[in-house]
Order: C-alpha cells, then structure tokens, then sequence
C-alpha cells in the first residue's frame, strides 16, 4: 500500500448531502470533548476536504485546518462537530495556507505525515473496503 493510499482516509469523511459546506459556523470538539473553535470555511474538493476552523485565543492569529477524515460526529441540531485528535495534537499539527497550489499540496504532504498514526473515525467507509 503506497504512502497515498494509506492517508487516503485522512482526507474524506462520510457526511451524505449536504457535504462540508453544512458545517459552516457548527463548533468543533476534539475527542475529550472540549471547544476546539468554529468552522470558518470548508475546502471540499474532489480530492480532499478540510475544514477551516477559528480556534479564537487559545491559538491567536492562526487558524486550524483539521482534515475532513478526523471528523468522527456531525450533530447538524446541535451545530457540533467532533474530531478525533485532542487539542494538543491539533495544534502541534502543520500550519494551513491557500496561498497557492503549492502551498495547499505542501500542506497536505505534511499533514498525512503528521496525521498518519491518528485512529480513523469508525465505522467509516474506509474500514469497510
């Protein structure tokens, strides 16, 4: 299994319809269950989905780009999202910019390397090929 195929997980999540684009605004909780921020903008592009969070103060002028596979549960009522990770892990993880193309695939090379030995959600998709 090539290095791509193994952290291919990492950057899709199973929502169904509505996709990414429905968790603008929803708050994020790392897997102990505290606030991590609000989901900003979603990146849901055919290859990889990211959600772009704004941690607020506890990470002050930068925001958090957590890959759409750690996504573990969506309460669409409740306007939350739950990830994987902890908070620690999440914000020792590779910095986010879109700047350019270059930029975006540095990033996600750094962050499937960084991410690679994190629990998938599951029940995902992945677990079942």
């Amino acid at each position: 299994m090539s290095d791509t195929a193994a952290t291919e997980w990492l950057w899709h999540t199973d929502l169904e319809d509505p996709g990414l684009g429905s968790l603008v605004g929803h708050t994020v909780r790392d897997s102990d269950g505290r606030r991590l921020g609000t989901v900003l903008r979603t990146v849901d592009h055919p290859e990889y989905g990211l959600l772009v969070v704004n941690t607020g103060p506890w990470i002050f002028g930068r925001l958090l780009a957590v890959p759409a596979g750690l996504v573990s549960d969506v309460d669409h009522e409740a306007g939350s999202v739950r990830v994987t990770c902890d908070r620690r892990r999440l914000k020792r993880g590779p910095a986010y910019r879109a700047d350019s193309p270059e930029a975006v695939e540095n990033y996600r090379a750094r962050a499937a390397t960084y991410f690679a030995r994190t629990r998938r959600p599951t029940g995902s998709r992945h677990d079942r090929a």
